[in-house]
């Protein structure tokens, strides 16, 4: 049986690819600095990646793959914390470790903020986009694919760099725009917003994990775009929940300045995956309705 280590496994995003790994036939080992709650066949290891070494862990182990979703994510903080440089530093010993006792395929988990956000056209974008991040977070998590692209042949390693585009899901954070709206359209407050005329693809966590486990699973190499492949507004956006909670949801649009340079559309182009995987669509309004029957 093929053995997966899987980082950040108590996270907003690894819980979820826990069950989508062991229906793929993988043993799946979890490393958190706390133990989830996930499925009853995962075997739990209690690590701090940033002040403890996984060797002994991976040494022990020997798994032939590993998901490496664990970073900073404190809401509103990730995009420029000096964290994003001490995460750099561990995953690298990390890989190195891993590819020292025995593994064979790593696929880290980045972002499309890795992406140059200034570039006109280029919709839905692909992966062969130019890379040319503007905050920390991205340049931090380019560095790391780089760094493995060139590594990986070195270390026997077969790789692939998963660039995740804008989630929601359980337990997110309550200021990000999804939560927002639905407990201002539960609660009868009004939401204030941007113009809300910018495009973006919001995918649900549940389906990541499953796309991530395809991933892990598949012989994609190289960068892959982790989306819906569809855009909507975020004014479409509003009144999807609105239809979801069943009452108005007041909004205005415009309460809040757009960012300066702000980017009009940002929507993956998931052909890649798509090819190479059998995988279910994004349904948006769907997991609208089961995060507003969450939030009541």
């Amino acid at each position: 049986m093929r053995k997966i280590v899987v980082t950040g496994a108590s996270g907003f995003v690894g819980r979820h690819v826990l069950q989508p790994l062991l229906d793929q036939g993988f043993e799946v080992h979890a490393i958190g600095r706390t133990v989830g709650s996930g499925p009853a066949d995962i075997t739990w290891h209690r690590l701090d990646l940033l002040s403890q070494s996984a060797e002994p862990l991976l040494a022990a182990l020997r798994p032939s793959h590993l998901l490496h979703c664990a970073w900073i994510t404190e809401h509103g903080r990730y995009w420029g914390a000096p964290e994003n440089a001490d995460w750099v530093r561990a995953s690298q010993a990390l890989i190195e470790a891993f590819g020292r006792h025995g593994g064979q395929r790593v696929v880290g988990v980045g972002s499309c903020a890795e992406y140059d956000w200034t570039l006109e056209g280029d919709a839905p974008w692909p992966e062969t986009r130019a890379c040319v991040p503007a905050t920390v977070y991205g340049r931090a998590k380019l560095g790391l694919a780089t760094w493995l692209a060139d590594r990986a042949p070195d270390l026997g390693l077969d790789y692939a760099w998963a660039r995740l585009f804008f989630l929601f899901g359980e337990d997110e954070h309550p200021q990000r725009i999804i939560p927002y709206l639905i407990r201002c359209a539960l609660t009868g407050e009004t939401a204030r917003c941007t113009s809300g005329l910018q495009v973006r693809d919001f995918l649900n966590t549940r389906l990541c994990g499953e796309y991530l486990a395809s991933v892990v699973a598949s012989d994609l190499t190289g960068p892959v775009n982790i989306g819906s492949g569809e855009g909507v507004t975020l004014r479409d956006l509003a009144g999807f929940i609105e239809t979801a909670v069943g009452r108005k949801l007041e909004v205005d649009f415009g309460a809040l300045p757009d960012r300066p340079g702000d980017t009009a559309s940002i929507v993956a182009n998931i052909n890649q995956i798509g090819t190479a995987c059998n995988l279910p669509r994004s349904d948006l309004t769907g997991e609208l309705a089961r995060a507003v029957r969450r939030g009541r």
